[in-house]
């Protein structure tokens, strides 16, 4: 049977089974043993008055209950409490909430105890999409963290950035100075990670350095409100979501001290639950939850909440303005079922493109596409379980050395790519680098450079790779120590007519800077904090920056340089040991992991890949294409029906 036609007689089934569901009364049975217990709306507690709605009339037959697991900021403002009549009448719905932290709604939708997730964790909820626990992921509103505190300010820190507020109570609290006190929540919630990603911008051990390193430092372990009222009572600082700040600061004692910084930003996603507990009619009454979240008629209600009680909205509504904060914010959700892809980060944006080509011939599939290192993403499905339905690397001889025979048993390459040195028009002397100097301008006391990380990300090693080459290039036996030896703890050996560079302690000095990966090179070289990348030619195109072409000896693009290129070798981490990368031409493959949770569904967007489409979409964004397409062992049939010829 065809994926089209197990699709459409999922389609037919769904249908039929929402007809029994009518009738029944109800998708989702009463909360029981196993199953959080609803909490009480902030009507039904006193905390938050609710703002009085115009619903449409409640349409005839049972009503269909449906579980929310949500973060307590969410809870505790009203704006839930707000909507859910709206939602309910709309869609002839029961919708009970359940609230805590972030973190513990997460767990709460991995046991399947929940229909629709909505939070405001975006690194948990990037893990919760990777085990392909969620569907249809939804931003629809923000608003900023502030940090709050008792109008003395104690420990001095108005006016300062989140860091070095932060740096400054941590130090005077540390002291034992009068009055500083710091209130976490110390629940995982999203707040809670908020709040150390902060201390980890300002270069904190969270665990070491703050974590119960003080009686300054109080870990509530409540909601974001109860919190809030503790360090009231404390007199004491605070981390808070700025619309659960308004809500509650009728009853506090704190003033906003810190509220400007990029950091601060606090965005809210709204995401369909998917596991083996999940029915489809569970699906698509929790899609019904999304498309109205993200509705027009919605994000006005969100826009509009708080303004009379306050003066200003408790949060901001996103509006379809998706590409402020990288996120998907429109869309109608549709999907019924996850096809995850684990991609080099150098393929975001080709890939992206191939996932609308995809989603258009399977509407009922969500493709979910996860970016970085490709070390990094193969090791999620070797050492962390993961189970991705396509892998694909920056380097297809990744896919052979880490993956078989246990997790692949064959690889399609199907791209190349070559070493450029990328800038900006801010960039230093960019008016006077070229080919023949690019080294020495690097080499300049007040340029900075950066490169992805060459333990993790091909790009990273490679671009270390390019440098040793280039002293064979331009006869100058200094290159690799002025530009990487001397700023990092990187080493180099030489034998038997080979160089091998040792990365596995890079510790850059800061004239040299180490990202995680393409995406976050072009982010520095963006943001001004280096004037230079060594990175891939289609990253330099997608992200339409100029750059400097390298010579073919030394950029890694041609076969017949493959000899010259094996002459330089790579020492990084893998785990707890080590792997050797050799030179090589740089060619990207991609393969269906034997663990797929969905490979039917893998194998398809493989097809589109490799296709005509795929190959013009890939052209586009700066990739040289391999046509035809080159498979390596067990290749499946359809992939060579589909026109990739075995090497």
């Amino acid at each position: 049977m065809t994926l089209k036609k197990q699709i459409c007689i999922i389609l037919l089934l769904s249908l039929m089974v929402v007809g029994f569901a009518t009738l029944a009364g109800c998708t989702t049975s009463e909360p029981g043993a196993g199953t959080p217990t609803v909490t009480p709306t902030p009507s039904e507690t006193g905390n938050v008055t609710t703002v009085p709605t115009t619903v449409p009339t409640t349409p005839v037959g049972p009503k269909t209950k449906v579980l929310l697991a949500t973060t307590t900021s969410l809870y505790d403002t009203g704006l839930l409490d707000y909507l859910k009549p709206k939602f309910e009448q709309q869609y002839n719905a029961e919708l009970l909430i359940t609230s805590q932290g972030s973190g513990k709604a997460i767990e709460v939708a991995k046991k399947g105890d929940c229909d629709i997730l909505a939070v405001h964790s975006p690194a948990a909820e990037v893990a919760f999409m990777e085990d392909g626990a969620g569907l249809n992921r939804r931003c629809f509103a923000y608003n900023y963290y502030v940090i709050v505190g008792p109008a003395s300010d104690p420990a001095g820190v108005k006016g300062m950035t989140p860091e070095q507020a932060f740096t400054t109570i941590l130090t005077k609290g540390k002291a034992n100075t009068p009055g500083v006190m710091f209130v976490s929540r110390g629940d995982n919630s999203g707040t809670h990670s908020a709040e150390k990603a902060v201390w980890a911008s300002a270069k904190y051990n969270y665990s070491k350095d703050v974590q119960k390193s003080g009686n300054w430092y109080i870990e509530a372990g409540r909601g974001m409100g109860e919190t809030l009222q503790l360090a009231s009572e404390k007199q004491a600082y605070t981390l808070t979501d700025e619309g659960t700040y308004l809500a509650y600061q009728g009853d506090l004692e704190l003033q906003p001290i810190v509220s400007e910084g990029a950091i601060l930003l606090n965005l809210y996603s709204v995401i369909t639950v998917y596991n083996d507990k999940t029915t489809t009619e569970k699906i698509e009454m929790a899609n019904n939850f999304v498309n109205f979240m993200i509705s027009p008629e919605t994000q006005a209600d969100i826009d509009n909440y708080g303004k009379e009680k306050y003066g200003k909205n408790l949060f901001y509504a996103m509006n379809g303005n998706c590409s402020r904060f990288n996120c998907v914010c429109t869309g109608e959700a549709t999907a019924i079922e996850p096809m995850t892809v684990f991609n080099a980060g150098s393929l975001n944006a080709p890939f992206a493109k191939i996932e609308t080509a995809y989603e258009s011939q399977f509407p009922l599939v969500d493709a979910q596409l996860f970016g970085g290192g490709s070390v990094t993403m193969i090791e999620k499905i070797t050492k962390q379980g993961k189970k991705a339905d396509v892998l694909a690397s920056a380097d297809a001889y990744l896919i052979p050395t880490m993956m078989y025979p246990t997790y692949a048993d064959y690889y399609v390459t199907f791209a190349k790519n070559h070493m450029v040195v990328v800038y900006t028009n801010q960039s230093k002397y960019n008016d006077e680098i070229t080919p023949d100097n690019w080294y020495e301008i690097l080499n300049t006391p007040d340029v900075k450079y950066v490169i992805s990380d060459p333990n993790t990300d091909p790009a990273g090693y490679r671009a270390v790779m390019a440098v040793q080459l280039a002293e064979r290039v331009y006869g100058v036996d200094t290159i690799f120590s002025s530009l990487l030896g001397a700023h990092s703890k990187m080493t180099r050996t030489f034998a038997d007519g080979k160089y091998t560079i040792d990365v596995t302690k890079p510790t850059p000095d800061g004239k040299l800077v180490i990202g995680k990966s393409g995406p976050d090179v072009v982010t520095i070289l963006k943001e001004g904090k280096a004037d230079y990348a060594i990175e891939y030619s289609s990253v330099a195109i997608q992200n339409g920056l100029p750059y400097v072409e390298l010579p073919v000896g030394m950029d890694l693009s041609a076969q017949e340089y493959a000899d010259s290129y094996a002459t330089v070798k790579v020492k990084r981490l893998s785990g707890t040991t080590t792997a050797t990368e050799t030179g090589t031409p740089i060619i990207y493959g991609v393969t269906v992991p034997k663990n797929a949770r969905s490979p039917d569904l893998g194998l398809e967007y493989v097809k589109i890949l490799v296709s005509q489409t795929g190959q013009d979409i890939l052209a586009a964004d700066g990739q040289e294409v391999i046509d035809p397409a080159l498979g390596y062992g067990n290749v499946p049939a359809a992939l060579k029906e589909s026109g990739v010829v075995m090497a």
